[in-house]
């Protein structure tokens, strides 16, 4: 029984870490750009590696507009942020430029 808890804990602690990975980039890709998104996707990468969700979605609505982008689970700081073409367009179109880093 003692290793269905800690499997259950386990699985429980890797939910909340996605969910707050989810809230983050949804809410960042709000923020910056105004754009309403979609997660599809993501995977939690191996301690020993970083402490990252990786996640993939899209704009709601449309599904040409996706993208990746990875959440440290520790810091709640967005990284590696990826788009398709039509994406960027998009991004663009709202009257920002996705390349931009600012300091």
């Amino acid at each position: 029984m003692d290793k269905n808890n800690n499997a259950n804990n386990g699985n429980r602690e890797e939910a909340e870490i996605i969910d707050q990975a989810k809230a983050t980039a949804i809410k960042h890709l709000k923020d910056k750009y105004e754009l309403d998104v979609e997660i599809t996707e993501e995977k939690i990468l191996p301690a020993y590696i970083a402490d990252e969700v990786r996640l993939k979605g899209n704009v709601i609505g449309s599904k040409d507009q996706y993208f990746n982008i990875t959440v440290n689970y520790k810091t709640n700081k967005t990284s590696n942020f990826a788009m398709s073409p039509d994406l960027v367009k998009a991004i663009r179109d709202k009257g920002y430029e996705p390349f931009i880093k600012k300091k």
